[in-house]
């Protein structure tokens, strides 16, 4: 039986997972790209037009950053839907993660660096998508009572052993739920896509992250 602390872990499957590691991360380590490719995974097959309506850019700046990604792998060209006029993009995979981890890929100084400037702004984006939902509150007075959503920290010790196992546990806990998992975005044209005023569902995100404890506030008490 495999490990926990060799790669890939057991509940990494290629297939819908797309990795990402210090050798390729270059690719992805753009505020546009990152924002164009959850935009494909979470709505579906899109065009740079209509991509650059959304984000604010020009069509032209979208297919620029949607050919980079489709370089690297992380997009595809959707030939179903295209026409001459306009190509239409599908993300190629479900989800991403991103590891030091795997053979070979642990990368060099340089690439290191970007590495941490793509987790600094998916950190970030992590971060907005916290803060939008808290600036709708005051909007929500009438319904706050009955919202499920919630916001969590646990002060925690762990080995690495013990950190890999609730990772995995983690995993299996949130897989049930996970609409795209029938391989298709979550939203128009997903499974998400018929949602209404007569449905109860809601589109969510679930935000997880284990790290070490660096906060200095944390540690001011020590000599």
């Amino acid at each position: 039986m495999k490990s926990e602390h060799q790669w890939p872990p057991a509940w990494f499957d290629p297939e819908r997972t797309a990795l990402v590691t210090p050798t390729n991360v270059r690719s992805l380590a753009h505020p546009i790209r990152m924002t164009l490719l959850r935009l494909l995974r979470e709505d579906g097959p899109s065009t740079a037009t209509a991509l650059g309506a959304r984000i604010g850019h020009s069509s032209g700046v979208t297919s620029y950053h949607l050919r980079m990604l489709a370089e690297a792998g992380f997009i595809n060209e959707d030939r179903e839907r295209g026409t001459g006029r306009e190509r239409w993009w599908r993300a190629e995979h479900e989800t991403q993660t991103f590891t030091f981890r795997a053979p070979g890929a642990a990368g060099d100084a340089e690439q290191i660096e970007v590495a941490e400037q793509y987790l600094r702004m998916a950190a970030q984006a992590t971060f907005e998508r916290v803060l939008a939902y808290v600036d709708t509150l005051s909007s929500r007075r009438e319904e706050l009572s009955e919202l499920p959503w919630q916001l969590g920290e646990f002060s925690l010790s762990l080995t690495r052993q013990e950190t890999r196992e609730l990772t995995a546990r983690l995993q299996e806990v949130v897989a049930p739920y996970r609409r795209d998992q029938s391989g298709l975005a979550r939203g128009r044209g997903g499974p998400d896509g018929d949602s209404g005023a007569t449905s109860n569902r809601e589109r969510a995100v679930f935000q997880f992250q284990l790290v070490p404890d660096q906060h200095l506030g944390a540690r001011a008490h020590q000599p």
